[in-house]
């Protein structure tokens, strides 16, 4: 289950890359995702600004129907342990919400 302390993780990772890599070659991410159909090439500016919304986000927990794809319950928990006392059979699943900070 994601938690605020792996987000930190990527977004610390992500400032790895920034700082470490070559973001010209495109092959590096190739390399490192794993999948070689990845062909993207990111600029800094990309990766700021999905560090920026990392930081910026809020977690949340929901619980889903067993194949993952409608909300049981239209509550958002702040915490996994709440969604887990709101499943009603065991088929559900939880779910990780990412919540956007509003533009101001």
């Amino acid at each position: 289950m994601l938690t605020r302390q792996e987000i930190m993780l990527i977004r610390a990772a992500l400032q790895f890359w920034c700082e470490e890599m070559d973001l010209e070659d495109s092959n590096l991410l190739t390399i490192y995702a794993g999948d070689p159909a990845v062909n993207q090439k990111w600029e800094q500016e990309d990766i700021q600004r999905l560090q920026t919304q990392l930081l910026t986000t809020r977690l949340r927990y929901a619980v889903c129907q067993h194949d993952a794809t409608t909300v049981k319950n239209p509550r958002l928990f702040e915490n996994p342990a709440d969604a887990i006392l709101e499943k009603n059979d065991d088929s559900d699943q939880l779910g990780v919400v990412l919540v956007a900070e509003p533009e101001v």
